[in-house]
């Protein structure tokens, strides 16, 4: 193991004339990724992916990164906007006692300086004291794993959602609506409020539950009007506490039997939208890897 790490690292990284190969990298990083959670110990787990993290920055800022997709990274989330001007890559590792931390990069083109530019993803959520109203960015992220990411556009300008999930603790999990956008020099920003939900400027929606169950949260067109044309709907299940005096103590929240509620895109706004027929939904095979409840 050890000789494989240090003829791993001697790999030379320096980009040279032409397009470059990245399959050798892409290789060496998938058998990174998958050795992360071989250890039964935290630290070395996060050794190991201190390693895998160091070295995947070295790939990401050689010249035509952004175009290679990585897609052998099977446990490696990477999510990119329709035009190629970004791409969001996360990922996390899952630790004693149910808990997880979580590392990422945002990649993205600078017209100005016209240049491709990388952001390491910094988690900070654990700080938060309410991130449902706070606004982050790549030095203050909060850590999600991104299965799906959602493009509208909207009087020339594009909007940007990223479903995502979060394991913070042992008891609750986290289904989260995150808001994204580009600002100078190609810099992220994380959270908006585009939502008109519970009269109240969300900057991202998120949903806590507990760890014992699962929540469903995808994206597909329905029928929210009788004789009316289809629309794409942010489609979730209802979760609620199991008895009405454990309002506030997620732990107990499960998602109720067959109800669902959702969100639709108008007019540059996330409208909720309550008791959703999802009886004979249109569903998609989920990206891999699926997160844990």
């Amino acid at each position: 193991m050890k000789l494989f790490w240090v003829f791993l690292f001697s790999l030379p990284l320096l980009t040279v004339a032409g397009p470059v190969d990245f399959r050798a990298y892409e290789d060496s990083l998938k058998k990174m990724a998958l050795e992360m959670v071989e250890p039964e110990n935290d630290f070395e787990r996060l050794a190991l992916n201190h390693e895998f993290k160091t070295f995947f920055e070295k790939v990401l800022r050689m010249e035509g990164s952004m175009d290679y997709n990585f897609d052998s990274l099977t446990t490696i989330s990477r999510l990119k906007a329709p035009d190629g001007s970004f791409r969001i890559i996360s990922w996390y590792v899952p630790l004693e006692n149910s808990k997880f931390e979580y590392f990422g990069f945002f990649q993205s083109y600078d017209e100005r300086r016209n240049m491709y530019q990388l952001f390491p993803l910094w988690d900070r959520g654990s700080q938060a004291e309410d991130a449902r109203f706070a606004s982050f960015d790549h030095e203050n992220w909060y850590g999600a794993y991104y299965l799906e990411l959602i493009h509208h556009r909207y009087r020339r300008e594009d909007y940007y959602l990223l479903l995502g999930w979060r394991g913070d603790n042992p008891l609750t999990r986290q289904r989260i609506i995150e808001p994204i956008r580009v600002m100078g020099q190609g810099r992220p920003s994380f959270g908006q409020p585009v939502f008109r939900f519970d009269n109240n400027k969300h900057r991202r929606i998120i949903f806590e539950y507990s760890a014992r169950v699962s929540m469903t949260m995808r994206y597909e067109p329905q029928v929210l009007e009788q004789g009316r044309r289809p629309v794409d709907v942010i489609i979730f299940d209802r979760v609620a506490p199991t008895h009405s005096f454990l309002r506030g103590h997620y732990q107990f929240y499960v998602p109720e039997t067959n109800i669902f509620d959702g969100f639709y895109f108008e007019d540059g706004k996330w409208i909720f939208v309550k008791d959703i027929d999802a009886r004979n939904p249109r569903r998609s095979p989920p990206p891999r890897p699926v997160p844990p409840r």
